[in-house]
C-alpha cells in the first residue's frame, strides 16, 4: 500500500514538473516573439535608411553613375542592402580595380574605389582601344574623348577587355607601357600626342607640330624629364624637331620653317 502511495505521489511530482516546464517555454517563446518583433521594429525604422553615400572620386564615373550601377539610393535599408553582391558587380568593371563597401551605423555607407585610369588610345579597325598604364584594355570606342596620347605600332589579331593587350611584338608593347608610365608621372597626358613605337629601337612621337625623336627606350625618365621642360619653353605654335635620342650631346630643338 505504501509502495502504491508513493508511486501516485512521484506521478503527481513528475506531471507538476512537466506543467512547470511547459509554462516556462511557452514564456521563453512568448519573450523571444516580443524580442524579435522587438529587433524587426528597430532595424526596418527610419533610423537605419541609409542617408549618406560617401564614394571615391573617379574619372570614369559619377558618384550618380556608381550608385546606378550598383542598385543603390537613399532610404534603402542599411541592413538588407546587399553589399556583397554590390562589391561583386562592381569589381566585374573593367575601369574598377578593386571595391570595398563599408557600413558606418546607423546610416552611413562607404565606397571606396580604386580606379583604373584611361591613359592612351591604340588605333583598331576604325576604333579606338582604351587602354591603362599597364596596357590593359578597358574599352572600345568609336572616338577618343580626351587628349591622350594614341598609341601606333602595336600589331595584334585580337583583344579581350579587361586585359592587358597581347601584342605581337612584345618589345614595342613593353615600350608604350613604360612611356605611359613617364608622361603620367611627368604629367604630359593634356598634350596631343601620338606616338609610334613600331621601331622600338627608333621611337617617335608628335605633339602639337613638335616632331619628337626619342631613340631607344634606353634613359626613358631621363628623356621624359627634359621633354616637359623643354616643352613649357616652346610657343605653342612653332614647328620643328627635338631629338632626344642621345643623352650625351646637348639637346637642341630645331625650327622647321
Amino acid at each position: 500500500m505504501k509502495k502504491a502511495k508513493r508511486n501516485y505521489s512521484k506521478k503527481r511530482t513528475v506531471r507538476k514538473k512537466k506543467k512547470i516546464r511547459k509554462k516556462l517555454s511557452l514564456k521563453f517563446i512568448m519573450i523571444l516573439l516580443v524580442a524579435c518583433l522587438g529587433g524587426a521594429g528597430i532595424i526596418f525604422s527610419p533610423i537605419f535608411s541609409v542617408k549618406t553615400i560617401e564614394i571615391t572620386e573617379m574619372e570614369q564615373y559619377s558618384n550618380d553613375d556608381i550608385c546606378d550601377i550598383i542598385g543603390l539610393r537613399t532610404g534603402a535599408n542599411i541592413f538588407l542592402y546587399d553589399k556583397k553582391k554590390a562589391v561583386e558587380v562592381l569589381n566585374e568593371n573593367n575601369y574598377i580595380e578593386t571595391a570595398e563597401i563599408t557600413v558606418q551605423l546607423p546610416s552611413t555607407i562607404y565606397i571606396n574605389i580604386e580606379e583604373r585610369k584611361v591613359r592612351g588610345y591604340v588605333p583598331y579597325a576604325g576604333s579606338y582601344l582604351y587602354i591603362d598604364e599597364y596596357g590593359r584594355v578597358l574599352d572600345v570606342q568609336n572616338e577618343t574623348k580626351k587628349t591622350l596620347p594614341v598609341v601606333y605600332g602595336l600589331k595584334f589579331d585580337q583583344f579581350r577587355l579587361g586585359e592587358l593587350l597581347d601584342a605581337k611584338n612584345k618589345e614595342s608593347f613593353d615600350v608604350v607601357v613604360l612611356i605611359s608610365q613617364m608622361i603620367t608621372k611627368y604629367e604630359l597626358l593634356n598634350n596631343i600626342m601620338e606616338i609610334n613605337v613600331n621601331d622600338p629601337e627608333n621611337i617617335t612621337a608628335n605633339i602639337n607640330q613638335i616632331e619628337i625623336r626619342f631613340g631607344s627606350i634606353e634613359n626613358c625618365e631621363q628623356k621624359m624629364a627634359y621633354l616637359a621642360q623643354i616643352l613649357n619653353t616652346i610657343p605653342e605654335k612653332d614647328r620643328g624637331v627635338l631629338d632626344l635620342s642621345d643623352m650625351s650631346r646637348p639637346i637642341v630643338f630645331r625650327y622647321l620653317s
